[in-house]
């Protein structure tokens, strides 16, 4: 057999595990959103009698989705807008009438609403704009009034049960969520450290642009502890079971906002070193490996990773020391912030 068939099963068995893995991961998630999405069309159709309450599950499951992450903002996003459209597009109806234009009035109409009301809380993502636009398209498509104010129950109903479910009974716990998203960023930012750390050696050829696709990797991880500040910020806000770890949360929230300072130190230096040229200091390739290993420990063993960065900083000092050229002064002193930023997210580990 050759070798290239030989990786067939191997990255199949691979790919099989990291699905698994995923599973594993959302599988209380999904039950969850299973649950409420039955529920809701029990309440819809055998509770009050809607012959087809289709929106009711669907509402349910759109909100809660496969994450904890966000889903109150969405429910009441989705409840909001349903309404705002359904409002906007009866108005059309009634001075337009149904048609292809008065579809095409009452979609720009409810996105121009969208976007002028669409700040902050209500605003943050595409649900709101969505949920307004589809409803308003809906009224004049399904122009039975019965059909579009049943509409308006099961959207409420299907958002009701997700506000029930992700507030009241199965509330995200904010400091895992927070934990998750900096566990993702600081990976990413091993992953960045160490490849620079190849290229300064001399280990591969680096690619002149190598550093974007690390850059959207890195972005793409600051972008999920957003939306988990977003999340542990609202659930500490709204949810009894979750009030007694405001403090832990608030802290823990500090510290989110120090990692995304080092993801932009991490790209910065990744930009400085690569691509590599002849005469990089010698230190440069030892502290970029010492800054990767307390990158990947800063969670999990502060203490070896305050170790390692004690090592970094006296690479540093001699980079310092030796810096000559403005190249090499600007590259010591983004070393310098991105030891003192890993410093700081470690001081102020709190989970």
């Amino acid at each position: 057999m050759s070798a290239s068939l030989r990786t067939v099963p191997s990255a199949a068995y691979a790919a099989a595990v990291a699905a698994a893995k995923r599973l594993r991961g959302r599988w209380f998630n999904l039950l969850q959103t299973s649950v409420a999405s039955g529920l809701a069309w029990y309440v819809a159709h055998d509770v009050l009698h809607h012959p087809q309450p289709f929106f009711a599950p669907i509402a349910a499951a759109v909100c809660l989705s496969i994450t904890n992450v966000l889903r109150a903002q969405r429910a009441i996003q989705m409840m909001i807008g349903v309404t705002l459209g359904i409002g906007l597009g009866a108005l059309v109806q009634s001075l337009l009438g149904t048609g292809a234009v008065p579809i095409a009035i009452a979609a720009l109409a409810a996105l121009s609403v969208a976007v002028a009301m669409g700040q902050g809380y209500i605003g943050q993502g595409m649900m709101f704009a969505n949920q307004t636009v589809v409803s308003a398209i809906l009224v004049l498509a399904l122009y039975r009034n019965v059909v579009v104010y049943e509409r308006i129950g099961d959207a409420l109903i299907g958002g009701f049960l997700a506000i029930v479910f992700a507030v009241l009974l199965f509330p995200a716990d904010p400091l895992k969520v927070l934990r998750g998203a900096r566990t993702g960023v600081l990976r990413s930012l091993h992953g960045v450290l160490s490849r620079t750390a190849d290229f300064a050696a001399g280990r591969g050829d680096a690619a002149p642009d190598w550093p974007l696709p690390a850059v959207d990797r890195v972005h793409e991880q600051v972008g999920g502890l957003l939306e988990a500040r977003a999340t542990a910020a609202h659930v500490v806000l709204i949810s009894p079971p979750r009030w007694r770890l405001r403090e832990a949360v608030r802290g823990a929230d500090r510290q989110a906002v120090h990692v995304a300072l080092l993801a932009g130190s991490v790209l910065q230096l990744a930009r400085v070193v690569s691509p590599p040229a002849g005469g990089l200091p010698q230190p440069v390739p030892t502290v970029l490996l010492e800054l990767a290993a307390a990158t990947a420990l800063a969670d999990p063993d502060p203490a070896g990773a305050c170790a390692y960065l004690a090592a970094a900083r006296r690479h540093a000092s001699r980079l310092q020391s030796q810096a000559r050229g403005r190249t090499e002064v600007v590259l010591a002193d983004v070393v310098d912030a991105c030891i003192d930023d890993l410093q700081t997210v470690i001081d102020l580990r709190r989970v």
